[in-house]
């Protein structure tokens, strides 16, 4: 990349965010939100997961972190040092999808980040201002960042794969248009109903993870979720399946606090179970013998 072509790309990016700044939040996060989400710590849930790869299914664990945290609006960084103009500083609520499973002699671990402002800056709550995702073996790793804005999304990737190379592109969206990968957050409606209470149809860009998988093209695609009530394991739940092309995935929610995703389970031959769940200051847990705390997930 020549010192043009890099200017070119940080001054779209800052564009883009600045696009995303511009956009005037239309609320803000209710008390009860922040009463239960305002406690300095974060959820973890462990998950023991079946997914397909390689044409085999695998087995895996997957740990869900949501924590809120302050970011700059304009760049989309977090705000560690606290020296972001208040004009400027949003709160975000954070989660970090973290996929660990083994292919023959080799493991696998990906991780997806969405950021979702806790402002309601979209026709649907906790739409996500930033999605990055990572994946190593031992072949390589690649990565991948998604930056939403109105009508259009920009996308980053780095990749071992000759045949994708780094690329930068910027891809039209209708209205409205969601992503798969904040789906673990918005329906669990921590601050109002998904789409009105309701069944929901529009367009929707993959997870960049599945995408990933099938080197298949990142862009926006016709989907519906259908919402029914349903019980998992005699609990009340919502249950909510989307569907996109020949792509089915089925996610069980608890209608009681904290409305935790109790499993999912997709066509593709993944399937997920919530284990166990605890609200900890991970960050501080780093110790020599902290590893304790991981059967407070179930891991």
């Amino acid at each position: 990349m020549t010192r043009s072509s890099a200017r070119q790309l940080g001054l779209s990016w800052l564009a883009l965010a600045a696009m995303m700044a511009a956009a005037a939040p239309m609320a803000t996060a209710s008390p009860a939100f922040w009463k239960g989400w305002g406690d300095g710590k974060a959820e973890l849930s462990g998950y023991a997961i079946t997914t397909n790869r390689y044409g085999a299914p695998r087995e895996g664990r997957v740990v869900l972190i949501y924590v809120t945290e302050p970011m700059d609006r304009r760049t989309w960084i977090k705000d560690d040092a606290g020296d972001v103009p208040a004009q400027d500083r949003v709160n975000v609520l954070k989660l970090n999808n973290v996929l660990k499973f083994q292919t023959g002699i080799y493991p696998y671990s990906v991780m997806t980040s969405v950021f979702a402002p806790v402002e309601a800056q979209g026709a649907e709550r906790f739409a996500p201002a930033k999605i990055a995702m990572s994946a190593q073996e031992w072949c390589g790793h690649v990565y991948e960042r998604v930056i939403p804005a109105p009508g259009s999304f920009a996308s980053e990737v780095r990749s071992y794969f000759h045949a994708e190379g780094d690329r930068d592109t910027t891809v039209k969206t209708p209205a409205g248009t969601l992503y798969e990968d904040a789906l673990l957050i918005q329906l669990r409606e921590l601050d109002g109903p998904f789409a009105g209470g309701k069944s929901w149809s529009g367009s929707i860009v993959p997870s960049l993870w599945s995408l990933r998988k099938s080197h298949g093209s990142l862009e926006p695609v016709a989907a519906t979720i259908r919402r029914e009530d349903a019980t998992k394991d005699g609990a009340p739940v919502t249950r909510f399946t989307l569907a996109y092309g020949s792509m089915t995935t089925t996610y069980d929610v608890e209608k009681a606090l904290p409305r935790r995703v109790l499993s999912w389970k997709s066509n593709s031959g993944d399937e997920a179970r919530i284990l166990k769940t605890a609200r900890l200051p991970y960050w501080q847990l780093n110790g020599p013998g902290d590893e304790k705390y991981l059967q407070q997930l179930g891991l």
